[in-house]
Formats: structure tokens, C-alpha cells, sequence
């Protein structure tokens, strides 16, 4: 057995007790109020077989006794919620959230009591207080530092890591301000990605990475506990080098989980590398958290159809108007793998075929799945958990495991296992009780028949009326979607009446779906691919477009306004220039 191993299991026995103090020394209520869950089949996430006519006894929001019917009595004041025929499970916990303030009645209406937060930045921190102080309706939140990662971020004060010694200062800073886990991101260099992961492990807490200059190999040997997206796995199983720089490429850009060649390219894996990458992840302990609903279900997933049928549903409640446009545009909005060629569409395919089977080998070798969504991408709370845990069924995991992913496996590498993420005596009172059983079909997780939180049974209706007394500002990292388009130049800037003008727009955020008006008329549209880029690297964005004004549109002299529009979700036109037209 290796030191880390060692440290790492030292750290999990630490968390735990660390958890237990706490637990022991919060003050006893005034009054306890009893809650009896009885005659419900227990599916208690630990993955023990499930438990018929089962009794749980809940003293405020802690569970004190889960056994059998019959088997002990309980207090006869207390509030008796009778389970039969409903299936009993802990409350769901989500691994990949970007909090929004739009988002709590969704995650809870789901039974997402816990969420965890991947880029936490000031606004998260108050949500969370606001929630633990009951201010705030919402799920837990478990808080990350913001993404340590090589470049500057759109709206956060913190500048990029330059450095091993800027690593050690920067996550320093983050755990001073209580976090529970640290995230990295894509341009992490390998130098300062083992100085996080020193810092953190020192402090007790698991390093999340989403990794890009890395691959997954060189993450667990250097000591990442987990892969978000399952970063760096399809990196790690390349054996063409070209294709591996290629692909090196399109992660470090970040957003490349969102799009389709980076789940293309892991049709490129090697078989024997797979094995040996999977031997390694098992060996060093670092759990996957695969993000199938954002990364896959987008381009490849049988489902993606049923999938946008259910939020075209769901959005069109009135008790749901709160959600923001441009959250519904990007949730609504179908969009093709319009970039890919025959062959790479097939490949696309392969891709899925390809994650699937890994997972399902590392799963069977010992590895440990985390389930979570990335809500900052194209999926809604709540239900997006729900989906991945059909996802990963689909994938070749059994249902209990699928349900392990959600809740035991979670908390166990949060390290907060001690405190909830099972049905056990002296967890937090966080429970899922549904309709169907989930154990016969996953889909069932969805037939919600009551939420408990914190042991109080929570009202799970959505109402047009919610407005959280905090908003968020715009979230820092940005949103993946279409980008509000800008002009810089044009060139030539004036032509002569009556004459076709060849044009040429320069600026930014431009995609190959923008549309250029001249005076308000649509004029075809082609992008240029820039030569600085190489062309290996996929980029959803251009800095150049290209234009012919025919001549009938250019038949009077004056100044005419010229825009560039880019198309839902989000998009929106830019700023005017004007083109000159003299007389002729």
C-alpha cells in the first residue's frame, strides 16, 4: 500500500470524525419533535438489500432509528407518515452544480436535498448561510474554491495562477474561507495541480479536477481524488499522438465539454490503454463524475428527443415563469452537430459506445461513479439528476448503483459521509420517498411522492411567486452558449453607388450560424477561418465573416448601418458600424 493511499483513507477517517464532533456538540433543542416513517421499502443507498415494512424515527433533522415495523416503538406524540406501498431513499445528492438564484424550488421538487457547488465565488457562500439559517428555501450547498485554473476569468477578482507559489497561496486563501473541496480547471499546469492537491489533502479536504493539460493518468498519479466530466480519460487512452494533440487542444479551450468532438474523440481510444488507465484510476482511488446528461445526452444518447419533449413540459408552467429567457432558450434549443461530417458524426457515436464501455469496465475493476449534472450547461436542475442516473444505467450500472452514484458515493468523497448521503442512524434526516421502484426501473427515482429536508416534509410545488431574496449576479464563469457578437472593423469601409461590395467583417463571437445586416437586409453570410488558429483546434467562434452587398442594395449614397446576430440561446446583435456609400 502506497503513502498516499494511506493519507487519503486517513483523510476520509478524519472528515468522518471531524463530522461526529460537530454533530455532538450542537446544542439539544428546546423541544424534540418526532417524525415516524413506517411500513415503506427502505432503499437505504449503502447498497444493502432493501429493507420491506421498514420504521424510521426522525428526532428533528437527525434519523435515530431505522429498523422494522414491530421491531421498537416509537414515541406515540410523534408525526406518523405512513409509507406503504412508496419506496424510501436518501435524499439525492447532485456533484455538479453552478448555483443560480432561480434555481431551489427545481432541485428540491426532484429531491435534491445536497448540491454541490463546482466554482463557489462570494454570492454562493451568502446562499449557503441564508439556506443553513432557513432564510433561504433550497438544498444544501456544499461550496468549492473557484476553479484554480492558467487564465483570467470573465467577472472574478482573482487573477490566474502563475506559479506553484501563487497554487499554494491562491488555495490557501479558498480553504481559509471554509470550503469543502477544490476545484481545478483545464490550464492547471501540472506544478501547480500538485501543490493544490498537497494544500488540500492537508486540509482534509478532495480535489475535483475538470482537467486539460493533464490527462487522467497523470491526474491520479499526481493525486486528483475525482474527474469532473471524466476529464482527461479519453487524454489518457489515445495511443495516435496526433489525435492526442489534437484533443489536448480542444480541452484546454474548457468548454469543449459542452460540444461535440470532445465525446467524438473518445472513439479513438486504445483498448489496451483503456485497461491500463482504468487499472491506474482504481489503483489511486480517483472517482469519475461523468456528467453523461451534459456531455453526451446533447449529441449522441437515444434519448436526447424524450429528454427535450419533458423541458418543453416542464417550462411551460405558469408556476414556472420565474425561470430567466435565456435559460429557457439554451435548455429548448436543438442544436445539430452542424460542424461534423458524415464520418465524424459516426465517430460521435462510437464515442458514446466507447465512454460507455469504459465506465461500465471501471465500475466492474472497483471504480467509483459520482453522479451529478453541470447546471450551468444546457440541462435543467433536479430533473438533469434524475437523467443521469438513467444515463448511467443505460451505460451498464446496475440501478442500485446508480443510486450509490447520487447519494453513498457522493458524500463518501465529499467526505461528509458521517453526516448524510445514506439512511442510517444519526444521519441528517434527508429523504426521497417515491411511488415506483427504482430498483426495477431507474426512471422510477422520478415518480416523487415526498421530500424531507433537515426532517421537516417539504412542500415541492413550484409557485409563480418565488423570488429569492438574494439574486445572483451574472455568473462569473460565463454561460456556454451563443455569444453577443461585436464588430471591430470593416474593410473597405466606403464603396461607390450602385456596384456588388465584397466585405469583410472583423470582431469577435462571431459563429458559423451569424447572420450580417446591411440597412436592416439579410446579406449571405460566410465565416473565415482565422490562420493564427491552428486547424486542428475546435473553436465554436470566428473573428472574421465575409459578405457580398449586391448592388441592388447599395443603389442610393449615404450611411448605412451593418450589425452582426447571433442566433438562440442567448446570441443577440452587436454594436452598429456603418459602411459609407458615395455617388456614383
Amino acid at each position: 500500500m502506497t503513502q498516499r493511499h494511506v493519507t487519503r483513507r486517513s483523510l476520509a477517517v478524519l472528515g468522518a470524525l471531524l463530522s461526529l464532533v460537530a454533530v455532538g456538540v450542537s446544542s439539544a433543542p428546546a423541544q424534540e419533535k418526532s417524525t415516524v416513517i413506517i411500513a415503506g421499502t427502505l432503499i437505504d443507498g449503502t447498497g444493502k438489500e432493501p429493507l420491506p415494512n421498514s420504521l424510521i424515527i426522525i428526532e428533528n433533522n437527525t434519523i435515530t432509528t431505522v429498523s422494522q415495523q414491530g421491531k421498537v416503538p416509537y414515541p406515540q406524540n410523534a408525526q406518523v407518515i405512513n409509507a406503504a406501498g412508496k419506496f424510501i431513499l436518501p435524499g439525492l445528492i447532485d456533484m455538479h452544480v453552478h448555483y443560480d438564484s432561480w434555481m431551489p424550488e427545481l432541485f428540491l421538487a426532484h429531491g435534491v436535498t445536497t448540491a454541490v457547488d463546482l466554482a463557489s465565488y462570494d454570492w454562493v457562500y451568502a446562499q449557503k448561510d441564508g439556506i443553513a439559517k432557513g432564510k433561504i428555501p433550497g438544498p444544501h450547498l456544499v461550496v468549492s474554491s473557484f476553479a484554480l485554473d492558467g487564465r483570467l476569468f470573465w467577472n472574478v477578482p482573482f487573477a490566474p495562477l502563475d506559479g506553484p507559489a501563487s497554487a499554494r497561496e491562491a488555495v490557501r486563501g479558498f480553504i481559509a474561507q471554509g470550503i469543502s473541496l477544490v476545484k481545478t480547471y483545464t490550464e492547471i499546469s501540472p506544478d501547480e495541480l500538485e501543490v493544490v492537491v498537497q494544500e488540500a489533502h492537508q486540509a482534509g479536504l478532495p480535489v475535483m479536477g475538470h482537467v486539460g493539460s493533464v490527462d487522467a493518468a497523470q491526474a491520479a498519479r499526481i493525486g486528483v481524488d475525482g474527474l469532473a466530466h471524466a476529464s482527461g480519460v479519453a487524454l489518457a487512452t489515445i495511443a495516435n499522438p496526433d489525435r492526442r494533440k489534437e484533443l489536448q487542444e480542444f480541452e484546454q479551450i474548457g468548454i469543449a465539454v459542452d460540444y461535440p468532438r470532445y465525446l467524438l474523440y473518445h472513439a479513438f481510444m486504445d483498448p489496451q490503454k483503456v485497461e491500463e488507465v482504468i487499472r491506474l484510476l482504481v489503483q489511486e482511488e480517483v472517482a469519475l463524475e461523468p456528467d453523461l446528461i451534459n456531455t453526451s445526452a446533447r449529441w449522441a444518447a437515444k434519448r436526447r428527443a424524450e429528454y427535450k419533449h419533458e423541458d418543453k413540459t416542464l417550462l411551460a408552467q405558469p408556476q414556472l415563469r420565474y425561470i430567466p429567457e435565456n435559460i429557457r432558450q439554451r435548455v429548448l434549443h436543438d442544436e445539430p452537430a452542424e460542424d461534423l461530417s458524415a464520418t465524424e458524426r459516426e465517430q460521435l457515436q462510437q464515442g458514446y459506445l466507447n465512454l460507455q464501455s469504459f465506465l461500465r469496465a471501471f465500475v466492474a475493476a472497483g471504480g467509483k461513479i459520482l453522479a451529478g449534472s453541470d447546471t450551468a450547461s444546457f440541462v435543467l436542475p433536479g430533473i438533469s439528476l434524475h437523467r443521469e442516473l438513467e444515463l448511467l444505467v443505460d451505460a451498464g450500472l446496475s440501478p442500485m448503483q446508480a443510486i450509490m452514484a447520487a447519494t453513498k458515493n457522493n458524500a463518501e468523497f465529499l467526505r461528509q459521509q458521517a453526516t448524510f448521503g445514506t439512511i442510517e442512524e444519526g444521519k441528517r434526516a434527508d429523504i426521497l420517498m417515491v411511488r415506483k421502484d427504482p430498483l426495477q426501473d431507474i426512471r422510477n427515482t422520478q415518480t416523487v411522492a415526498m421530500v424531507i429536508k433537515d426532517g421537516k416534509v417539504l412542500d415541492t410545488r413550484y409557485h409563480a411567486n418565488f423570488r429569492n431574496p438574494i439574486p445572483s449576479p451574472p455568473p462569473p464563469w460565463g454561460y456556454i452558449a451563443h455569444p453577443q457578437p461585436s464588430i471591430k472593423s470593416l474593410s473597405p469601409m466606403i464603396a461607390t453607388q450602385g456596384t456588388d461590395v465584397p466585405l469583410v467583417i472583423e470582431g469577435e463571437n462571431f459563429l458559423a450560424s451569424s447572420q450580417v445586416e446591411f440597412n436592416k437586409q439579410k446579406v449571405t453570410t460566410t465565416p473565415v477561418a482565422d490562420s493564427r488558429v491552428p486547424k486542428t483546434a475546435y473553436l465554436p467562434y470566428y473573428t472574421r465573416l465575409q459578405v457580398t452587398i449586391p448592388a441592388h442594395l447599395v443603389t442610393q449614397a449615404g450611411r448605412f448601418p451593418i450589425t452582426v446576430t447571433n442566433p438562440p440561446p442567448e446570441g443577440g446583435s452587436s454594436n452598429v458600424s456603418y459602411f459609407l456609400v458615395r455617388f456614383q
